[in-house]
């Protein structure tokens, strides 16, 4: 089936599966996954590994529209508000789903290398799936807005616990080798200091022309043309000078809330025409998953999995409660962070590059894992948004991931 095909059969299956999952209080994310896992290569084969490399520029643009609405959270009133408290509770709750899993996997006889590259993957929240749950439920208020805030928090603090980790065994083979040098540990650190740096400054450059060029816009359509050439932008240039993307997108967001006056507006308009692109995005996502793996995850993926669950529910609790959160935030957050995809998939795959002796373990689990969490993720989140009091799924709006009113 060529890529026009592809996309259209994308779109009309997970329309149609979006609506049957309704009937089971599914959220709709869930069932565009599983849509994609139907259509995709694991099981009918519709959507074939040929199709998928053809259309991965559409995952990449998806996520960094995702990314970017995340950034309206970090606009400057909020982090005086919240930022600090916010910061404790996203290392409190990363901190130790990274040390259970790794303690977890020295426990059951695996070599440190392995099990602290799955301690720094184990980090990662799944932004995409979680924030299309917001979307969907109209959902609004404190629990939201930290919500929102501890996604965008983790995916960088994944993605420096995880550079942390890569310098320490390249450090540790120079060791071996007897040539360590001053040079060497600087080599090793500057992937870190690049992916962060150079991403945060290329999406502030980007999000300045946004902010500036938003007061010359009025139609709706000029509005999108302006938002999404950003996007694309930014995606493009971070991938020819190998940046993250993710931190790049997000820091355009942000750049734009702070900035611009017309952010919200912003925010509105591509709220109101992006599903599309989040529908197509998660379709590949699921139509991605190898679900041959599952079979194959065992003790290695059983403890991953629980370590990262409890770490996750335990440290979001217990730094919630010691941050003077409300009381909806301390009961629910753990519960609305288990999904885990984009980031963690982009970790195993430069896993495999850098260190290709221990990549095939670290793959398998975490690829196993990320389709547990990205079915159970979805569903838990919804649970915790109808509990919280803030999901509105039957209410109209711009479907912003904000609330412009809540405080937490």
């Amino acid at each position: 089936m060529n890529e026009l095909a592809s996309l259209g059969l994308i779109l009309l299956f997970a329309l149609l599966v979006g609506h049957l999952v309704k009937f089971a209080r599914v959220p709709e994310v869930t069932g565009y996954l599983v849509a994609g896992m139907i259509v995709g290569p694991s099981a009918l084969g519709w959507v074939t590994h040929e199709n998928l490399e053809a259309l991965h520029i559409f995952s990449e643009v998806g996520l960094g529209l995702i990314l970017f609405s995340i950034g309206a959270v970090f606009e400057l009133g909020r982090v005086r508000a919240i930022g600090r408290r916010l910061v404790t509770l996203t290392l409190a709750e990363s901190g130790l789903a990274a040390a259970l899993v790794f303690v977890g996997m020295l426990i059951i006889g695996q070599p440190w290398p392995v099990a602290l590259l799955l301690g720094a993957i184990a980090v990662e929240t799944g932004a995409a799936s979680t924030l299309m749950v917001i979307r969907e439920n109209n959902a609004a208020g404190p629990f939201t807005e930290a919500l929102t805030g501890v996604i965008g928090l983790n995916n960088i603090f994944a993605l420096v616990a995880f550079s942390l980790a890569a310098v320490a065994l390249d450090v540790s083979a120079l060791a071996a080798t007897g040539a360590v040098s001053v040079g060497g540990i600087g080599r090793a650190l500057f992937p870190l200091f690049w992916q962060l740096v150079g991403s945060a400054a290329l999406g502030f450059l980007v999000g300045l022309l946004l902010a500036s060029w938003a007061s010359q816009v009025v139609e709706s359509g000029e509005i999108l043309i302006l938002l999404i050439g950003c996007v694309l932008l930014t995606v493009g240039v971070s991938t020819v000078l190998g940046l993250s993307p993710l931190v790049a997108s997000l820091a355009v967001g942000a750049t734009m809330a702070n900035l611009s006056g017309k952010s919200r507006r912003l925010f509105g308009a591509l709220s109101r025409t992006d599903p599309p692109l989040y529908v197509i995005f998660f379709v590949l996502a699921g139509a991605d998953l190898d679900l041959s793996l599952l079979p194959s995850l065992g003790l290695l993926g059983l403890v991953y999995v629980l370590c990262r669950a409890t770490g996750k529910l335990a440290g979001a609790r217990l730094a919630a409660k010691r941050t003077r959160f409300p009381e909806p935030v301390r009961r629910l957050l753990g519960m609305s962070i288990f999904a885990q995809a984009g980031l963690a998939v982009g970790l195993v795959l430069v896993t495999r590059e850098r260190f290709p002796d221990i990549a095939p373990t670290v793959t398998t689990v975490v690829l196993g894992a990320v389709i547990v969490f990205e079915i159970a993720g979805p569903l838990s989140a919804r649970f915790a948004l109808d509990r919280s009091g803030e999901s509105r799924p039957h209410e109209g709006g711009d479907l912003l991931p904000l609330d412009e009113t809540s405080s937490v």
